[in-house]
């Protein structure tokens, strides 16, 4: 008589919410499956509706889309970093007006196609303030390129005999969008 040794391998069974996060990183929902677990604890512990998880979840990857935009956008701004309208010292400017600035921080200007131009003499908080802009202009969804005058007209002068089809691609003319 022969005796045939039988060998089963274990496998750990996929559970629903693995399936889910699967699923989930199938359709590139990459903040969704990574807060899956989470958000699906506490909902448990809050017995929270399921159309309310889901929305949660929803809520979880456009927030973390929304930072990557951002942060995206910063990185490709050449924007400094440090400076922001938060930081700024208006107390150490008080020629600066705190409701002007804030006012300038909801980018109506830039949607209204308006210039603004900051003057002062040196060491006002001119750049500072420029920075912060740029960074709320970024936040709320527009495209910002920075360079300083110098580093700006140094690239002027290397595009001038640029035929105009080739300017056009260039970030520091207004108009273009990234």
């Amino acid at each position: 008589m022969t005796t045939k040794k039988i060998t089963t391998k274990k496998t750990t069974p996929t559970l629903d919410v693995d399936r889910t996060r699967e699923r989930l990183l199938a359709l590139e929902l990459s903040f969704a499956a990574e807060g899956l677990d989470r958000l699906l604890s506490e909902s448990v512990k809050e017995t929270t509706p399921p159309h309310a998880f889901l929305d949660r979840l929803l809520s979880e990857e456009i927030a973390g889309r929304e930072e990557r935009r951002i942060a995206r956008s910063l990185r490709l701004s050449n924007l400094p970093m440090g400076p922001t309208i938060a930081n700024f010292d208006f107390a150490f400017q008080p020629a600066v007006e705190r409701s002007r600035i804030e006012t300038l921080s909801t980018s109506a200007w830039v949607r209204d196609a308006e210039t603004v131009l900051l003057q002062g003499p040196p060491g006002v908080g001119k750049t500072h303030l420029a920075i912060g802009l740029g960074i709320k202009a970024i936040e709320q969804g527009f495209s910002v390129q920075f360079y300083r005058f110098d580093e700006l007209l140094t690239q002027l002068r290397r595009d001038a005999g640029l035929p105009p089809s080739k300017l056009r691609r260039k970030k520091y003319l207004p108009g273009r969008c990234s």
